[in-house]
């Protein structure tokens, strides 16, 4: 009796796993065809990135399970895809190729928060709202509490360019994107950014990036010269405890 159970048992497990594999595989299959029609040489996007925006929002809130999902695929076709390391938060940022040589992104945000996982379309909120493509999260704990913070990038032209850091947190039933934890000259705020000549780094080898050190709780901002053009230079913000301070040196 007690093997039948166990044959039963194991059965039930054999086809769990290959249904989750299944349903996996049909996400990816379902998304990728939706991503490939927003092509760069199309004259009009509008409703391929609608179309793929909406049903990748479904799917990440509908399966959960799709917050570790590699999505290889998608990554190979450039859907940016960032992770905090407790799993808890993920972006996917793409190019959805409706400006000319300026470019504009959406992003899908997934969250985990009280047993529940919440995926929200962040499109432009109005009129001249360009929202940029997230590539990186780091996650910060501090006071028992716990801090995303995700760089990204911005396309102006073929000649401007920008990036940034934004600070995230999950509380109170939905994600935060105003977390006041950035002290600058004009006050307390939850994200800094610059802009800077592309020209001036597009020959480089290697481009300076934001970066986040968790063992000394530092952001690493690259330095642009009065001229706009980009330095090898880095400014430091770093954790005093109750927020991210510029280092004087």
């Amino acid at each position: 009796m007690k093997a039948k159970n166990l044959l039963t048992l194991l059965s039930g497990l054999l086809i769990s796993i290959n249904s989750f594999g299944q349903t996996s595989s049909a996400i990816e299959a379902d998304l990728l065809k939706l991503f490939k029609k927003i092509d760069y040489a199309s004259q009009d996007n509008t409703q391929a990135n609608d179309f793929f925006g909406k049903k990748l929002k479904y799917y990440t809130e509908k399966y959960p399970s799709t917050i570790s999902q590699e999505f290889r695929l998608l990554k190979k076709e450039h859907l940016e895809i960032s992770t905090s390391d407790d799993g808890l938060f993920r972006i996917y940022s793409w190019d959805t190729w409706t400006g000319g040589t300026m470019h504009y992104f959406e992003s899908v945000f997934q969250y985990k928060i009280n047993g529940k996982t919440v995926a929200v379309l962040d499109t432009p909120r109005s009129d001249g709202d360009n929202r940029p493509l997230y590539d990186r999260v780091f996650t910060f704990r501090a006071n028992n509490k716990t801090y995303y913070l995700a760089t990204y990038l911005e396309v102006g032209s073929s000649k401007d360019a920008g990036n940034g850091i934004q600070i995230f947190a999950l509380g109170d039933n939905k994600l935060n994107d105003d977390v006041k934890l950035i002290k600058t000259k004009t006050g307390l705020h939850s994200q800094i950014a610059y802009g800077y000549n592309f020209m001036s780094v597009v020959n480089w080898k290697v481009r300076p990036l934001i970066t986040f050190n968790n063992s000394t709780n530092t952001i690493f901002i690259p330095l642009v010269d009065g001229n706009g053009n980009m330095t090898h230079k880095y400014i430091t913000y770093k954790f005093n405890g109750q927020y991210f301070e510029k280092v004087k040196k």
